[in-house]
């Protein structure tokens, strides 16, 4: 009889589980000593129908003191439409102790949908010089 019940517990957890949205986080590197140009990545889109959350993920070290970083965020569509604004990332820099690099995910935009399938191009340019950024990219929720 346990067996049984430990049988249904894991077909429920496992049911669960499958229940949830999946998570994709692309990042790329930049010149951590003085990041000034755009760096781009892409992704490639497939669900043409979810609301998904779309955050900006931030890896930086003890080099980066700023507490807002101004970014122009450039997106190409699969059909080469593009969109540009100008954003401004409030970082929180948790100081507790000296750090290697630390990565925080802030929020952009919600309940997006990718309508198109195909290659989306995320494109982030710094608006000043900054230094202690060692990686940015966009997670989707």
């Amino acid at each position: 009889m346990r067996g049984v019940v430990r049988a249904i517990v894991v077909v429920a957890a496992i049911a669960l589980c499958g229940c949830l949205a999946p998570q994709n986080a692309l990042m790329v590197g930049v010149d951590v000593t003085a990041w000034s140009k755009s760096d781009s990545l892409t992704y490639e889109n497939s669900d043409t129908l979810s609301l998904r959350n779309l955050n900006i993920a931030i890896r930086y070290n003890d080099g980066f003191k700023a507490r807002v970083l101004p970014l122009k965020i450039g997106i190409t569509t699969p059909d080469a439409r593009y969109f540009e604004e100008e954003v401004e990332l409030h970082i929180n820099h948790p100081r507790t102790a000296p750090m290697v690099a630390t990565t925080e995910s802030l929020p952009y935009r919600s309940k997006v949908v990718l309508a198109q399938k195909g290659e989306y191009i995320f494109a982030f340019t710094p608006l000043t010089e900054v230094q202690g950024i060692e990686a940015i990219g966009i997670e989707f929720n």
